[in-house]
């Protein structure tokens, strides 16, 4: 699945984050005050920044012009960001992390990214992405606001968590993330935590199984969240490939029909795509059910254990 056409990102306010910074609490090695008025800092020069650079884009300015004029401005961002959030490290991932959002242009998709750092294996399959709680949750604040917004997004930071929209959101580039189940990942005092097992994905859900982990972290005033490889071999499951084949089969049947009536507006395209994803969900259903007494399965939670564990920064 890719992202929809670009759009106009919502406004940014430093002013409705004041809630947001006062419940937020601690963030590690510095008093509340001070990492308030540093996060509130950091929103006003975004905000003024994001202005600057779609005042440019609303003069009809050019994307270099554009393009100079965002790249001092995020340098900047960029800074204050690594000064909030202070040293951190994550084994498998290079030194270097990438600041987000790799844009100010509110032509650019990128522009919708959230604030923080990621830091990525060097094959882009392991993934933490750390950004400060008031400033996270601002973000999303924003992107629950938009017209086209997935409903869970709406849920607020705990309630979208560990939800499909929220990791395409901030992990998902150009792949929507399909959700198979939750993994069982102890919390600690303080601290809201969920991993699940899922899959990242362009063409929708299949009879693929799942091959990744996901994960959030929320604690020590900072949010976590990341994906890695699941690492683990599945072997076809015949009760649940059977269930696939044949709503595919059925819907395979109804394509070929319509593509015979050269009409683009033939309703059996649709039926067919309703019948795929039905059998894609069936096949996701029959899978969750028998994944807890698979060989694989202690594993995979084992696995979100140590990656909710690195999170942690202990």
């Amino acid at each position: 699945m890719t992202r929809p056409d670009h759009r106009r990102p919502a406004g940014r306010s430093s002013l409705r984050l004041a809630s947001a910074l006062l419940a937020a609490g601690l963030l590690a090695g510095a008093p509340v005050a001070a990492r308030a008025d540093a996060a509130g800092d950091y929103i006003a020069a975004h905000t003024k920044a994001e202005a600057e650079v779609a005042a440019a884009a609303k003069a009809g300015k050019s994307d270099g012009d554009i393009e100079k004029l965002s790249t001092p401005l995020l340098k900047d961002l960029e800074k204050r960001m690594v000064g909030l959030l202070g040293p951190l490290a994550f084994k498998g991932t290079q030194k270097k992390p990438v600041f987000m959002p790799s844009s100010l242009n509110p032509d650019y998709l990128e522009s919708k990214e959230p604030d923080g750092l990621l830091f990525s294996g060097a094959d882009l399959t392991t993934r933490y992405f750390v950004s400060p709680e008031p400033i996270f949750t601002q973000w999303l604040a924003a992107r629950a606001k938009e017209e086209d917004a997935a409903p869970e997004l709406r849920l607020g930071l705990k309630g979208a968590m560990g939800t499909e929209p929220f990791y395409f959101a901030v992990l998902g580039t150009d792949a929507a993330f399909i959700k198979y189940m939750d993994l069982p990942v102890t919390a600690g005092e303080g601290e809201s935590v969920t991993a699940a097992l899922g899959l990242f994905t362009q063409s929708g859900q299949q009879n693929d199984p799942p091959s990744s982990i996901v994960f959030t972290r929320i604690g020590d005033g900072r949010v976590v969240v990341g994906t890695a490889d699941l690492k683990a071999n599945i072997k076809p499951l015949p009760a649940c490939e059977k269930l696939w084949k044949e709503a595919n089969a059925k819907a395979t049947k109804l394509e070929d029909a319509a593509a015979k009536t050269k009409n683009d507006e033939d309703p059996r395209w649709k039926e067919a795509e309703t019948v795929r994803e039905a059998g894609g969900d069936a096949f996701r259903a029959c899978f969750v059910k028998a994944a807890p007494s698979l060989p694989f399965f202690a594993g995979a939670v084992k696995r979100a254990e140590d990656l909710v564990q690195a999170a942690r920064g202990k």
